[in-house]
């Protein structure tokens, strides 16, 4: 709903943004909620104990594989019609998508359900480009995409306690829902409900304070808007006579032109987004750090604004030195760091979706009465034990981005932080086979510290790749390629990361999932001896981008304005 007083185009979008946020919000509470229950899950709708991880991990990638498929899609309708209606529409698809999910009684139409949610949710680029699109002033550009991240993770917090502390209902709370009710008869429902009555307010808000950001829209209403004032105003008689095809003909002729030119714009529009946006993206897994990243952005996946020391690639019409041979796009360095990039999303993401069967599989099935090390069964906790590790996890990751990340890497510099992060992050998967081995009340200790090693190496490991990534490309005209590439690689890692490493699950036990993702993390420290090290990258300058959007001041100076403009 557009506001009757005119606004001024440079200020802070304050009040848009959160009014995105709360679209953003809903989401991952949809998401994230089916991580703690998604093992439980298959086992009630029929599938096998042993065949539980790989049918668990293939719901988790089910809904990412939809929806890179019709992202694209979705992005064009989005530059036709409109960034709102696809916005809202994608809400709506996530909120029939958790309906149908809960209440499914077979496991194929609860992967249908999935399916469908992902078809159907055009927000994984949408929202993105709006949040762009709102900001008219360049120096505002890193605060307000610190605000993304954080609100993502925020609701990612709230979807895993939810679905640990709300699913099967009627086993856990007696006393409040019965065994013969709605939620004793769909163990599933509640949590998801929870998260469509969640969603259907943020559709709702939307609705009534979100703001059309499409530029052909704005464009479409300023030539209308243009048009009523040459034709009417005060002065105008209500009844004025006039020849009939006069009339005709100049409505005819006003028509085409406005056409035409509506035409144009979306032309073109369509043209700058599809150049700017990376062509492949998915924002429905949960992890540390934001799974959308932008290296034509200086926050590189960060609630951060991170400035990089003599930053050639932010000034397009400087000239390259006539000593140095210009490089290809995806020359030999881009392609090394973009494959760092590939074997960390494989793991990371097998290990978010992989910890919750762990936690919650039971000891050895074969031999439930052993005690000691076991390599074959998991650690038998409950549904509300797993949603609550899973959203301390949540503040673990908040906490380690907004304070440990700037300070380590501002210390060690890019490179060093990049490199140390690579060669510790298999301890994070070797040590987990053995806490079965521990006593009782060293377990979940155990547990949290799992959680924060692989927060630690991811939250600073990814962003450095990135920034390396970026340093590499050889001209700020092919970010959006490069960006595209990585996007597109990552997204495939973490799409066939969960169903694969659950399938190890089920043949060979738990330690040799476990196992499987150390022995990738250690193929990705041997990689590092083909990875080049790019001069011009010390040590960077991180600013905390949420900072400074909470309390942020509109006068940013020429040289922070001067960079924002070049970093597209």
């Amino acid at each position: 709903m557009a506001p009757n007083n005119i606004k001024d185009p440079a200020a802070f979008p304050t009040k848009q943004l959160i009014v995105l946020g709360i679209c953003r919000f809903s989401e991952p509470i949809a998401f994230n909620s089916i991580l703690a229950y998604s093992y439980d899950m298959v086992q009630d709708l029929g599938i096998s104990e042993l065949d539980a991880p790989f049918y668990a991990g293939l719901l988790v990638s089910a809904y990412a594989l939809a929806e890179a498929c019709t992202a694209l899609g979705w992005g064009a309708v989005s530059d036709v019609y409109g960034r709102k209606p696809v916005a809202l529409i994608g809400l709506v698809g996530v909120a029939i998508s958790s309906l149908i999910f809960g209440m499914a009684k077979t496991y194929w139409v609860a992967l249908l359900a999935r399916l469908i949610g992902g078809a159907l949710n055009g927000n994984v680029a949408v929202m993105q480009t709006m949040v762009q699109e709102m900001v008219k002033n360049p120096a505002h550009e890193p605060k307000a995409y610190a605000t993304q991240p954080f609100v993502w993770t925020l609701g990612g917090i709230i979807g895993s306690a939810m679905g640990g502390y709300l699913a099967q209902p009627a086993h856990y709370y007696p006393t409040v829902f019965s065994k013969d009710g709605i939620f004793g008869r769909y163990p599933y429902l509640l949590p998801n409900l929870v998260a469509v009555v969640c969603i259907l307010l943020a559709i709702l808000q939307g609705v009534f304070f979100l703001e059309e950001t499409s530029p052909a829209y704005q464009q479409q209403q300023q030539d209308h808007q243009h048009a009523i004032s040459d034709e009417i105003d005060e002065t105008t008689p209500l009844r004025r006579p006039r020849n009939r095809a006069s009339f005709i003909r100049e409505s005819h002729t006003s028509f085409r032109s406005r056409s035409r030119s509506v035409i144009n714009s979306i032309r073109d529009v369509r043209e700058e987004i599809r150049a700017r946006r990376p062509s492949f993206l998915e924002e429905s897994m949960p992890l540390p750090i934001a799974p959308a990243f932008d290296i034509r952005r200086t926050s590189f996946g960060t609630m951060h604004s991170i400035r990089l020391p003599n930053d050639n690639i932010h000034h397009p019409f400087r000239r390259a030195d006539a000593s140095h041979t210009p490089r290809k796009t995806f020359n030999y360095t881009v392609v090394q760091i973009t494959v760092v990039l590939v074997l960390l999303a494989y793991h990371q993401m097998s290990y978010i979706t992989n910890l919750p069967v762990y936690l919650q599989q039971k000891r050895d099935p074969h031999n439930p009465n052993s005690t000691g090390l076991d390599l074959v069964g998991g650690l038998g906790y409950q549904l509300p034990d797993v949603g609550t590790f899973l959203a301390v996890n949540g503040f673990i990751a908040l906490f380690i981005q907004a304070v440990i990340f700037p300070w380590f890497v501002n210390i060690m510099g890019v490179w060093y932080s990049f490199v140390s992060m690579i060669v510790l992050y298999p301890t994070c998967y070797l040590i987990i086979p053995f806490f079965s081995a521990l006593p009782p009340s060293l377990v979940t200790p155990s547990i949290y510290f799992s959680l924060c090693l692989q927060s630690f190496y991811a939250i600073i490991v990814f962003p450095c790749a990135l920034i390396l990534l970026k340093n590499a490309t050889p001209s700020p005209l092919v970010l959006g390629r490069v960006n595209g590439m990585a996007m597109s690689a990552t997204c495939l890692a973490r799409t066939v990361g969960p169903p694969l490493v659950g399938i190890i699950y089920a043949i060979g036990g738990s330690a040799a999932s476990w196992f499987s993702l150390a022995i990738v993390a250690i193929i990705g420290v041997f990689q590092l001896f083909w990875v080049p090290r790019e001069d011009g990258v010390g040590h960077v300058e991180v600013e905390s981008g949420l900072k400074s959007a909470m309390h942020h001041n509109d006068h940013g100076d020429i040289e922070s304005i001067h960079e924002s403009v070049f970093e597209e």
